[in-house]
């Protein structure tokens, strides 16, 4: 036996072997285990087929573990004849085909689950190691980076396989759509009304022209049509060749044609680009995907009440309550999921405020952090005590959200706060508010709470109907959600900030912000609606852009207010009074809710308060007007101050971990993008307003100069006694002197610095 005939029987058995491999692969059946006592065995290769499709198939790379065969048959061709394959340049791209057979069909199998989920978890048809390569590909790049990557390896694979010269294919590619382009253009040329060609020095050209229209004028019957357009076409295209190096003299007959065929052109693009723009609106409509609850974090929560424990405190606080001196009966019992609601029905002579003086000894008695007193409950004659529970429950946000309440309420902006005293859902409406007023201390769950109302409207509202201006001095609060810019974020000419941070860029936005509540009522009113809306309503009628609604978040007021409390309570005031009709609605939070902070002027517009726990009564009255805030017990733990309502109403906010915030937004940032809202800056304006009164003349001024600078105090109440004026014409003067340079800026209850001496007076008297 030669060694010849030897290679030949090897590359038979590689072929051989290569189909065994193939057939087994695609007839295994998903079911069937390896094993040496499996019975009713489905694969016609029997055991050996089981396991060579178990390992290949199911463990490998699924249909694309057929490139193991194609190797091997590679090898027995190679063998077996005398053809001169380039046998490790096909293993190469064999190889390299396999990896991206089995990318593209595990792709594609997952697709619905990528759509929905956001992850791969079907393997079989791309193969358990296949698919692991493809879900590691997918976790570092996501859906775009993986279907790019996807893409640009098929083409690398095919143009280097076909050796394809990319450069050459897209001139090619180019000069088709070139000839294409002039069929279309020659085509439409025949419905327009030619021009008159004047009679030309080059008669050649000029009769070549005449013919051309005349074919082109031609009106017969469908058959003759299509064969003079075809014999047209040919004509014009080798015409086209010919006239390069033909020098027309006459340019009045190449600028009619020219003209002629740049307004196709011009047409043909323009409704190509309107078509364009209408597909691309389509398909942010279409792929927008709300992001799923499976991204937040629950746990079940326990509803189990230990009777015993409770009926035992109950006893203990009437017991107390008895010690004390105040006798009454003991009523119903309600336990919710942070606090539980003794009712308690006072003896005859027993005056309610008894309670309420007794709440700092029954805390102590009952062991608990605070006591909150409702005396009387409203609407009953009994007085009610809130006592926390030694064991209180977490609410998460998941869990209100998934809620029959939340997913059925009607409301335009519902937020999901978290549960009331008794475990009921809360969920509120911005719309009804129209403006929140948010106060607590460092711990108390305010930041929380703006969190759980932001991913609330994200589960509700697309990115074209909301849009989100959050301020945030503190600069850390609010910074995840800049990866929300390109979707939620409303952007402003001239600040370069997503989330605004500088106290500069906060108020040029609150003055953005005012004109463009104008502007809006300027669109309502040419409309003729009346508020936001109808106006939507209209505007989906009509399949016209929406007015997307404006929510304009502050976390921390009381910097800004040191700042510069003037130019921030007045447009803060004026968009609380009128924003509320063109869909701009405020939520204000502040740690200090004292009266320099929450001025009277923002308190009246508004009307709806959510004080969490803070320091004193002082500050409860300040936020609720009475007390009780300085009662609760932290961590979410809230009362509620609905407008219109005589008393507020506790209620326990939902937990949300930054986790599910960045889980949440990162699903977001990889959603389509819409258009882009960008709203004009307004410029600083100098504060000097003549409103009718006594115009600032020249020497009232001067005389004005000239109190300060000799004073060298920059105050309003010294120029209200020297000059005899009121406050706003004397304030009115001191910014006319801080706009020309002679005072500082405003520094609080302190005179503005004087920036000039007594030898500036003289540079005025010289002027």
């Amino acid at each position: 036996m030669t060694d010849k005939f030897k290679i030949q029987v090897i590359g038979l058995l590689t072929i051989c072997i290569a189909f065994l491999i193939a057939g087994s692969i695609l007839m295994y059946d998903l079911s069937e285990e390896p094993s040496l006592l499996a019975q009713n065995i489905n694969n016609p290769f029997n055991i050996l087929g089981v396991y060579i499709g178990f390992y290949l198939f199911k463990l490998g790379f699924g249909y694309a573990s057929l490139f193991l065969p194609l190797i091997l048959i590679t090898f027995g061709v190679q063998l077996i004849s005398n053809f001169s394959l380039k046998i490790l340049r096909l293993i190469k791209f064999q190889v390299l085909g396999l990896i991206i057979l089995s990318f593209i069909i595990g792709f594609f199998d997952n697709f619905d689950d990528i759509l929905t989920s956001n992850q791969i978890s079907e393997f079989d048809l791309s193969g358990l190691l296949g698919g692991l390569l493809l879900s590691l590909v997918f976790d570092w790049t996501g859906l775009i980076g993986t279907s790019i990557i996807i893409f640009f390896t098929l083409l690398i694979f095919i143009t280097s396989f076909f050796k394809i010269d990319i450069f050459s294919f897209s001139k090619k590619i180019f000069e088709n759509l070139k000839k294409i382009e002039l069929k279309i253009n020659f085509n439409l040329r025949n419905f327009l009304p030619q021009k008159k060609i004047k009679e030309d020095k080059n008669p050649d050209v000029i009769i070549k022209d005449k013919e051309f229209i005349n074919e082109l004028s031609v009106e017969d019957d469908e058959n003759e049509s299509e064969l003079i357009q075809k014999d047209v076409l040919k004509n014009t295209l080798k015409q086209f060749d010919e006239n390069k190096s033909i020098e027309v003299k006459d340019d009045e007959i190449i600028d009619e044609e020219e003209l002629d065929e740049l307004s196709i052109e011009a047409a043909v693009e323009e409704k190509i680009a309107e078509i364009d723009k209408e597909r691309k609106k389509s398909i942010i409509k279409r792929e927008w995907k709300f992001p799923s609850t499976d991204i937040l974090q629950s746990q079940n929560e326990s509803n189990e009440i230990n009777e015993d424990d409770i009926r035992n405190r109950s006893e203990l606080l009437k017991n107390s309550l008895s010690n004390f001196g105040v006798e009454g009966s003991s009523g119903s019992i309600k336990t919710g999921p942070i606090i539980t609601l003794f009712e308690i029905l006072p003896a005859e002579g027993v005056r309610v405020n008894k309670f309420v003086q007794l709440s700092d000894d029954i805390a102590r008695v009952m062991e608990a952090q605070s006591v909150r007193v409702l005396a009387p409950i409203p609407g009953s004659n009994y007085v009610g005590v809130e006592i926390p529970n030694k064991n209180p429950q977490t609410i998460f946000l998941k869990n209100v959200i998934n809620s029959e309440k939340y997913l059925k309420s009607k409301a335009k902006l519902k937020l999901a706060i978290g549960k009331g005293t008794l475990g009921d859902i809360s969920i509120l409406d911005l719309v009804e508010m129209p403006h929140l007023l948010i106060a607590g201390t460092t711990g108390s769950g305010k930041s929380v709470s703006l969190n759980t109302i932001i991913v609330s409207l994200l589960y509700q509202l697309k990115p074209e109907e909301v849009k989100f201006v959050i301020i945030d001095p503190k600069k850390v609060e609010m910074s995840l959600y800049r990866a929300l810019e390109s979707h939620y974020l409303l952007k402003f000419n001239g600040i370069d900030e997503s989330i605004i941070t500088k106290k500069d860029n906060a108020i040029l936005a609150l003055r953005s912000l005012e004109r463009e509540m104008d502007s809006r009522y300027d669109l309502l009113a040419e409309a003729g609606k009346r508020n936001i809306s109808e106006y939507n309503d209209s505007m989906k009628k009509s399949k016209k852009d929406l007015m997307p609604y404006i929510i304009l978040m502050i976390d921390e007021l009381a910097d800004l207010m040191m700042y510069s409390p003037r130019d921030v309570e007045a447009p803060i005031a004026r968009l609380a009074q009128l924003a509320r009709a063109v869909g701009i609605h405020l939520i204000v939070a502040t740690q200090r809710p004292s009266v320099d902070v929450i001025t009277g002027v923002i308190k009246a517009n508004f009307p709806a308060r959510i004080a969490f726990q803070v320091a004193t009564k002082i500050d409860s009255r300040t936020i609720l007007d009475e007390n009780g805030a300085d009662k609760l017990i932290g961590k979410g733990d809230m009362l509620y101050q609905k407008p219109g309502s005589p008393a507020p109403v506790r209620m326990h906010g939902a937990f949300i971990t930054l986790k599910e915030i960045e889980d949440l937004v990162n699903h977001i940032s990889n959603q389509p993008k819409p258009n882009e809202v960008i709203i004009d800056t307004v410029k600083e304006e100098s504060s000097i307003i003549n409103d009718g009164e006594e115009g600032i003349n020249d020497d009232l001024l001067y005389k004005a100069i000239e109190i300060i600078v000799m004073s060298k105090q920059g105050s309003i109440s010294l120029l209200q006694r020297r000059l005899s004026v009121g406050y706003s014409r004397a304030a009115r003067l001191i910014d006319e002197m801080e706009r020309l340079k002679i005072v500082g800026p405003f520094t609080g209850s302190k005179a503005r610095e004087v920036l000039v001496d007594e030898s500036y007076l003289e540079t005025i008297n010289e002027e």
